[in-house]
């Protein structure tokens, strides 16, 4: 018989496991974006819409196939879903694409992974996640592990202004808060549940921003570009943020959201594989400290069990236990 401790760790090591699983496809997604953009012309702001709307779709469609019951939500949790739409889908692909235009990429990937320092210490004021001194270095890693792997230390990146700079930090805020209101809404719902209601409210904020797009309609002469569109929002983004969102179920926001960190190093060793771009000795040094940071975050009996009790319970935050759409 296994004890709660041995069932404690289990399942936290099968949340560590499909968060890295996970990021592993979600690491892929800038390749087919940076396709669609270049080869296809895409604007990113009906690449954004279209992506988030082809998910909720399909996640739609197959939950009322294979589970219908998962689609029914309590009106007490719809401001939550809104919320979790609004700030974690729509606000975050709006804000990212300006980052990247008035930052570059590189300086908007660092902003945008100050995500996990934002959601340690949000998660231990809010949801009392323990915030030792393991989950302390790991944070200090993978920030200076960021920095170098997008090569932030080169100065001819900077084109940081105040429209950029305001728009990079909203990426990390953003994204914080798609982590811990997907931890609210995972101790109630599936994550099937919580990650459809979150993009088709992040698609339906989307809807009237995308009609200032150049083309309403993308790639219309272009079946091959709506192909590589499916699989990017198919497989690498509903896989990515699908391992994201149920890890949530299993494991601490902060902690989920630090094993995350490992993706801009599953990309550049992607882009190094598809498009021959080179990393420095830096970067691979960068890489290295987010690779340790991922080891040193592994599910360990006592911290399991350490971060359970310490966690606060529904009550506190006015959510009530699940009656429907629960796992």
């Amino acid at each position: 018989m296994k004890t709660p401790s041995r069932l404690a760790r289990g399942s936290a090591l099968r949340g560590y496991l499909i968060v890295l699983s996970g990021t592993l496809f979600w690491s892929q997604t800038g390749i087919f974006i940076k396709i669609l953009l270049t080869r296809y012309e895409m604007e990113p702001l009906s690449l954004a819409f279209w992506r988030v709307s082809i998910i909720a779709v399909f996640l739609w469609l197959a939950i009322a196939a294979l589970k219908p019951q998962l689609l029914r939500i309590s009106r007490r949790h719809l401001y939550l879903f809104l919320l979790y739409g609004l700030l974690g889908v729509a606000i975050h692909q709006i804000i990212w694409i300006t980052s990247v235009n008035y930052n570059g990429a590189a300086i908007a990937t660092v902003l945008n992974y100050t995500s996990p320092a934002i959601v340690a210490v949000l998660a231990w004021k809010f949801l009392r996640e323990p915030f030792d001194r393991a989950k302390f270095f790991a944070l200090m890693l993978t920030l200076t592990g960021v920095v170098l792997v997008a090569r932030a230390y080169d100065l001819r990146q900077f084109q940081l202004n105040p429209i950029g700079l305001v728009a990079g930090l909203g990426t990390g805020i953003a994204f914080a808060a798609y982590s811990l209101l997907g931890r609210l809404a995972t101790r109630n719902y599936s994550a099937w549940t919580a990650m459809l209601y979150a993009f088709v409210f992040g698609a339906l904020f989307l809807l009237p921003l995308n009609f200032f797009s150049r083309d309403f309609f993308p790639l219309r002469a272009m079946p091959d570009g709506w192909l590589v569109l499916l699989f990017l929002a198919l497989v690498p983004t509903l896989v990515g943020f699908g391992s994201f969102t149920i890890g949530l179920s299993y494991l601490p926001a902060s902690v989920v959201s630090l094993l995350n960190a490992i993706e801009p190093v599953l990309t550049a060793l992607a882009a190094f594989i598809v498009f021959g771009e080179t990393l420095d000795a830096l970067q691979i040094f960068g890489a290295g400290m987010i690779l340790i940071s991922v080891i040193l975050l592994r599910p360990r009996s006592k911290n399991v069990i350490a971060s359970e009790a310490k966690q606060s319970p529904n009550a506190t935050l006015g959510i009530a236990s699940p009656k429907s759409g629960s796992q």
